[in-house]
Protein backbone atom coordinates (compact mmCIF):
# COMPACT_ATOMS: atom_id res chain seq x y z
CA UNK A 1 0.00 0.00 0.00
CA UNK A 2 1.21 3.75 -1.14
CA UNK A 3 2.39 6.19 1.74
CA UNK A 4 -0.88 8.21 1.76
CA UNK A 5 1.11 11.23 3.41
CA UNK A 6 2.49 11.28 0.09
CA UNK A 7 0.01 10.20 -2.62
CA UNK A 8 -2.67 12.34 -0.93
CA UNK A 9 -0.59 15.61 -0.92
CA UNK A 10 -1.38 15.53 -4.93
CA UNK A 11 -5.06 16.34 -6.02
CA UNK A 12 -5.42 15.23 -9.07
CA UNK A 13 -5.42 11.49 -9.89
CA UNK A 14 -3.18 11.80 -13.08
CA UNK A 15 -0.57 13.52 -11.10
CA UNK A 16 -0.33 11.01 -8.70
CA UNK A 17 0.53 8.15 -10.89
CA UNK A 18 3.47 10.20 -12.15
CA UNK A 19 6.81 9.44 -10.63
CA UNK A 20 8.07 12.83 -11.36
CA UNK A 21 5.73 14.25 -9.06
CA UNK A 22 6.06 11.39 -6.62
CA UNK A 23 9.33 12.32 -6.40
CA UNK A 24 9.53 15.90 -6.40
CA UNK A 25 6.84 15.46 -3.49
CA UNK A 26 9.04 13.18 -0.95
CA UNK A 27 11.51 15.54 -1.98
CA UNK A 28 9.65 19.14 -0.53
CA UNK A 29 8.50 16.48 2.64
CA UNK A 30 11.00 14.84 3.57
CA UNK A 31 14.35 16.76 2.00
CA UNK A 32 14.97 19.26 5.27
CA UNK A 33 14.24 16.55 8.08
CA UNK A 34 16.34 14.18 6.14
CA UNK A 35 19.09 16.63 6.69
CA UNK A 36 18.24 17.48 10.08
CA UNK A 37 18.63 13.77 10.44
CA UNK A 38 22.37 13.28 9.09
CA UNK A 39 23.31 16.48 11.00
CA UNK A 40 22.01 14.70 14.44
CA UNK A 41 23.86 11.22 13.47
CA UNK A 42 27.11 13.57 12.78
CA UNK A 43 26.26 14.83 16.12
CA UNK A 44 26.20 18.89 14.68
CA UNK A 45 29.61 18.69 14.40
CA UNK A 46 31.01 21.54 11.80
CA UNK A 47 33.58 19.43 10.43
CA UNK A 48 31.66 17.02 9.40
CA UNK A 49 28.52 18.99 7.98
CA UNK A 50 29.94 18.52 3.97
CA UNK A 51 29.32 14.50 5.12
CA UNK A 52 25.44 15.76 6.19
CA UNK A 53 25.25 17.53 3.31
CA UNK A 54 26.56 14.84 0.99
CA UNK A 55 24.49 11.58 2.67
CA UNK A 56 21.81 13.83 2.06
CA UNK A 57 22.14 14.08 -1.38
CA UNK A 58 22.92 10.52 -1.75
CA UNK A 59 20.20 9.31 -0.23
CA UNK A 60 17.85 11.11 -2.56
CA UNK A 61 19.65 9.88 -5.26
CA UNK A 62 19.24 6.40 -3.86
CA UNK A 63 15.58 7.14 -3.68
CA UNK A 64 15.06 8.35 -7.68
CA UNK A 65 17.32 4.90 -8.81
CA UNK A 66 14.44 2.73 -6.28
CA UNK A 67 11.02 5.13 -7.33
CA UNK A 68 9.25 2.12 -8.65
CA UNK A 69 9.82 0.30 -5.72
CA UNK A 70 9.45 3.01 -3.00
CA UNK A 71 6.03 4.27 -4.83
CA UNK A 72 5.07 0.77 -3.27
CA UNK A 73 6.55 1.06 -0.16
CA UNK A 74 4.82 1.34 2.92
CA UNK A 75 6.73 3.69 5.25
CA UNK A 76 9.01 5.87 2.20
CA UNK A 77 9.90 8.45 4.91
CA UNK A 78 11.58 5.86 7.24
CA UNK A 79 13.27 4.27 4.72
CA UNK A 80 14.87 7.64 3.75
CA UNK A 81 15.94 7.71 7.39
CA UNK A 82 17.30 4.22 7.61
CA UNK A 83 19.14 5.13 3.81
CA UNK A 84 20.52 8.51 5.64
CA UNK A 85 21.25 6.18 8.29
CA UNK A 86 23.54 3.96 6.41
CA UNK A 87 25.27 6.36 4.66
CA UNK A 88 26.57 7.96 7.24
CA UNK A 89 27.59 5.33 8.88
CA UNK A 90 29.41 4.07 5.72
CA UNK A 91 31.23 7.68 5.31
CA UNK A 92 32.58 7.46 8.86
CA UNK A 93 34.13 4.01 8.34
CA UNK A 94 35.89 4.91 5.01
CA UNK A 95 36.76 8.48 6.32
CA UNK A 96 38.27 6.89 9.80
CA UNK A 97 39.88 3.97 7.68
CA UNK A 98 41.36 7.29 5.22
CA UNK A 99 42.56 8.88 8.58
CA UNK A 100 43.92 5.54 10.35
CA UNK A 101 46.49 5.28 7.42
CA UNK A 102 47.36 9.05 7.18
CA UNK A 103 50.48 10.37 9.45
CA UNK A 104 49.82 14.01 10.59
CA UNK A 105 52.61 15.86 10.81
CA UNK A 106 54.21 19.14 11.61
CA UNK A 107 55.58 22.09 8.99
CA UNK A 108 59.00 21.64 10.90
CA UNK A 109 59.12 17.90 11.21
CA UNK A 110 58.91 17.67 7.18
CA UNK A 111 61.15 20.36 7.24
CA UNK A 112 64.03 18.80 9.72
CA UNK A 113 63.23 15.19 7.88
CA UNK A 114 63.84 16.25 4.26
CA UNK A 115 67.16 18.58 5.25
CA UNK A 116 68.42 15.43 6.93
CA UNK A 117 67.56 13.21 3.84
CA UNK A 118 68.77 15.46 1.23
CA UNK A 119 72.42 15.63 3.61
CA UNK A 120 72.42 11.62 4.53
CA UNK A 121 72.38 11.18 0.13
CA UNK A 122 75.35 13.51 0.15
CA UNK A 123 77.30 12.13 2.69
CA UNK A 124 76.52 8.20 1.45
CA UNK A 125 76.94 8.24 -2.21
CA UNK A 126 76.41 5.36 -4.14
CA UNK A 127 79.89 6.17 -5.72
CA UNK A 128 80.13 6.02 -10.44
CA UNK A 129 76.77 4.94 -11.66
CA UNK A 130 78.65 2.83 -13.70
CA UNK A 131 80.08 0.98 -11.58
CA UNK A 132 76.63 0.27 -9.43
CA UNK A 133 75.42 -0.94 -12.54
CA UNK A 134 77.89 -3.05 -13.70
CA UNK A 135 77.58 -4.74 -10.25
CA UNK A 136 74.05 -5.11 -10.38
CA UNK A 137 74.26 -6.62 -14.14
CA UNK A 138 77.23 -9.00 -13.13
CA UNK A 139 75.13 -10.76 -10.82
CA UNK A 140 72.65 -11.62 -14.04
CA UNK A 141 73.40 -15.40 -15.40
CA UNK A 142 74.50 -15.39 -19.16
CA UNK A 143 70.96 -15.97 -20.70
CA UNK A 144 69.16 -13.17 -18.62
CA UNK A 145 72.34 -10.98 -19.25
CA UNK A 146 71.57 -11.44 -23.19
CA UNK A 147 68.36 -10.68 -22.90
CA UNK A 148 69.09 -7.65 -20.92
CA UNK A 149 71.00 -6.59 -23.84
CA UNK A 150 68.54 -7.47 -26.39
CA UNK A 151 65.14 -5.83 -24.95
CA UNK A 152 66.45 -3.60 -22.58
CA UNK A 153 70.04 -1.91 -24.85
CA UNK A 154 69.61 -2.97 -28.44
CA UNK A 155 65.18 -2.50 -28.46
CA UNK A 156 64.40 -5.35 -29.88
CA UNK A 157 60.36 -6.35 -30.13
CA UNK A 158 58.78 -9.25 -28.35
CA UNK A 159 58.01 -11.26 -31.01
CA UNK A 160 61.60 -11.03 -32.54
CA UNK A 161 63.02 -12.12 -29.59
CA UNK A 162 60.55 -15.14 -29.31
CA UNK A 163 62.03 -16.08 -32.98
CA UNK A 164 65.34 -15.91 -31.44
CA UNK A 165 65.05 -17.75 -28.55
CA UNK A 166 62.92 -20.17 -29.94
CA UNK A 167 60.09 -19.82 -26.89
CA UNK A 168 56.32 -18.38 -27.34
CA UNK A 169 55.54 -14.62 -26.69
CA UNK A 170 53.89 -15.48 -23.73
CA UNK A 171 57.00 -17.54 -22.56
CA UNK A 172 59.60 -14.34 -23.83
CA UNK A 173 57.18 -11.61 -22.32
CA UNK A 174 57.51 -13.88 -18.58
CA UNK A 175 61.38 -13.45 -18.67
CA UNK A 176 61.33 -10.18 -19.34
CA UNK A 177 58.92 -9.74 -16.34
CA UNK A 178 61.48 -11.74 -14.17
CA UNK A 179 64.76 -10.39 -15.31
CA UNK A 180 63.21 -6.73 -14.00
CA UNK A 181 61.94 -7.71 -10.50
CA UNK A 182 65.24 -9.59 -10.40
CA UNK A 183 66.84 -5.99 -11.45
CA UNK A 184 64.79 -4.30 -9.14
CA UNK A 185 65.56 -6.89 -6.34
CA UNK A 186 69.35 -6.76 -6.72
CA UNK A 187 69.34 -3.04 -7.06
CA UNK A 188 67.41 -2.85 -3.80
CA UNK A 189 69.61 -4.76 -2.40
CA UNK A 190 72.60 -2.69 -3.53
CA UNK A 191 71.13 0.07 -2.13
CA UNK A 192 70.56 -1.16 1.22
CA UNK A 193 74.37 -2.66 1.64
CA UNK A 194 75.89 0.38 0.09
CA UNK A 195 74.10 3.40 1.49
Amino acid sequence: MPTKMVIDCCEEDQCRRSSRCFYRKICELYLGEVYRFCLHLIKNQSCFKFMAEECTQDTFVAARQQLVKLKQHPNVKGWLYLTAKNLVCKSFRSYYTQKKHEAALQYEQIYRFSNSVEEEWENRRLGDVDTVIVNILTQLSKNEYMLYQDYFCQHIPVPFLAIKYNISVTATTTRIYRLKRKIRTLSHQYCLTHI
